[in-house]
């Protein structure tokens, strides 16, 4: 008799690191070798995170895919099981093992499945613990036994599932509930089962700082915030620098940064500190969550001061220029074509300077918001909390059908305009100040701007300033000609060059 050639199959609910499947595999190697089974692979289902980390394998949460059939439906996804399949349908391997029933099939349909295949192939499936036998094929008795097992199995999953959820309602704003620990916080490890906390750390708290100030007030994409953080390696919570746009919206949006606990999209003060105030947190929610910032997103962040800013002075229609060449040899040109050529290291030097002599000239009034004490901020808050409760309110009167079309139009109508005074007067309590780098120098202006992050230097030039850049009469390896860049100062309409500034100088010396 032919002995079975087998496939290994290992999955854990809780493992991190795929080290933790080692031990488990010698087991399930030293199984085999006490039946003769011969081992052909050993199949590790352990899902992985886009950027690579590790997280949880589930063998019963269900996700929303397209049957073959063109069906919409929930199915469980284990690519790892079911290539163990493919092996036994194809006769690769005649034999599954496992540790043990609910590690290898926790779902009745995957079940159905391994019973189908292993009755069509002859082929057999065991666990070491002994709670999944099917041998050649199985037998009657030990297919129904397998049914009911996993049956139970399928019960145990959803009950803890739905206890779970019960203590998060029940401990919701008194407790920590677990899960990944939230970037800027650690779980407080002398608190009890159901009053547990988080412990602000400083470092990962300055960072959720730096980033929302960064974002909020200073104009700087979120994608070249992620950028910024990767090249001076801040570690994530994993010890990584694998920050991504949109991990850093996941951890500014959460609302525990804000010192909330949620339950099923409502809000509750928790019993930890909050990093950013919520009326912060709230705004940069809304900010990261505008769905026109979606497509801005998706484009690469810039390596060129004014690349996609300063606009084609040949096309004059609203055209950008790009940066392109080796790195040693960068130039600009129009999108449209390359009728118009500028190196980039002329042009970035030519405009820094002007602007940083603006800026060390002008600097203490440029932009600068006046203050609005009239402003209640706490009253419009709440007031804006109302009228959107009433607005969520006359929606499902409207669905009930206690007011028809015409009133909830009307209603629907006074509480938008009434919301967008109230935003109005909240963004002209929040002006950030635009260069606030500036305003109380510590250091040569020239000295500050050099320090300053390149998408910081591109935010604060899109607030002061226009760039053109113009075609110019000198052909091939002529001087850089300061005047086919035009800078246009945004607040005042002028035209801003530091040589027109010295020639004054000098006149008024010599007068």
């Amino acid at each position: 008799m032919t002995m079975p050639t087998c496939d290994i199959y290992l999955r854990l609910s809780d493992a991190r690191f795929e080290e933790a499947f080692d031990g488990r595999e010698a087991k399930c190697r030293a199984q085999a070798e006490v039946w003769g089974w011969t081992v052909h692979r050993v199949v590790v289902e352990n899902d992985m995170f886009p950027d690579g980390r590790p997280k949880p394998a589930s063998a019963w949460k269900r996700r929303k895919v397209m049957t073959p059939s063109g069906e919409v439906a929930y199915r469980v996804i284990r690519p790892g099981f079911r290539s163990v399949l493919d092996d036994i349908a194809n006769g690769i391997v005649n034999a599954l093992l496992g540790e043990d029933l609910d590690r290898i099939v926790r779902d009745p349909r995957d079940m159905e499945d391994l019973i189908d295949i292993c009755a069509k192939t002859k082929a057999s499936a065991r666990s070491v613990s002994g709670s999944l036998k099917l041998t050649d094929g199985g037998t009657e008795d030990e297919r129904y036994i397998a049914r009911i097992m996993v049956a139970g199995a399928s019960k145990g999953s959803a009950d803890t599932s739905r206890r779970t959820v019960d203590s998060k309602e029940r401990n919701w704003g008194n407790s920590w509930c677990g899960g990944a620990r939230p970037y800027g916080y650690i779980a407080a490890q002398n608190t009890t089962k159901f009053h547990r906390t988080l412990i602000v750390v400083p470092d990962e708290a300055d960072i959720i700082r730096e980033a929302a100030d960064a974002i909020l007030n200073k104009d700087i994409p979120q994608r070249a915030m992620a950028r910024d953080l990767r090249e001076r390696g801040v570690p994530d919570t994993h010890g990584k620098c694998n920050w991504t746009s949109q991990s850093l919206k996941r951890i500014l949006t959460k609302p525990s940064v804000a010192g909330l606990a949620t339950y099923k999209g409502q809000l509750k003060d928790g019993p930890w500190e909050p990093i950013l105030d919520r009326d912060t947190w709230e705004r940069l929610c809304a900010k990261l969550n505008d769905p026109e910032r979606r497509f801005d997103n998706m484009s690469n962040e810039p390596r060129y001061l004014l690349s996609g800013f300063a606009f084609c002075g040949i096309c004059n229609n609203g055209q950008t220029v790009h940066a392109g060449g080796r790195r040693d040899n960068a130039f600009y040109a129009c999108h449209e074509g390359y009728h118009l050529k500028r190196r980039t290291r002329l042009c970035d030097a030519w405009v820094e300077r002007n602007v940083t002599a603006y800026l060390s000239r002008y600097s203490v009034n440029i932009g600068k918001p006046e203050p609005r004490p009239d402003i209640d901020r706490d009253a419009l808050q709440a007031e804006a909390k109302k009228l959107r409760n009433r607005k969520a309110s006359q929606i499902r009167m409207h669905a009930l059908g206690e007011i028809d079309d015409s009133d909830l139009a009307t209603g629907l109508r006074i509480i938008r305009d009434r919301l967008n005074v109230i935003d109005a007067q909240l963004a002209q309590s929040n002006q950030a100040d635009p260069i606030p780098e500036f305003r109380d120098r510590h250091g040569p202006t020239r000295q500050i701007w050099q320090s300053l992050s390149l998408a910081r230097k591109r935010a604060i030039l899109r607030k002061l300033v226009t760039v053109t850049i113009l075609p110019t009469a000198s052909r091939g390896k002529a001087p850089f000609d300061p005047g086919s860049v035009r800078i246009v100062l945004e607040e005042t309409g002028k035209v801003l060059d530091v040589r027109q500034w010295s020639m004054q100088e000098a006149t008024s010396k010599t007068g």
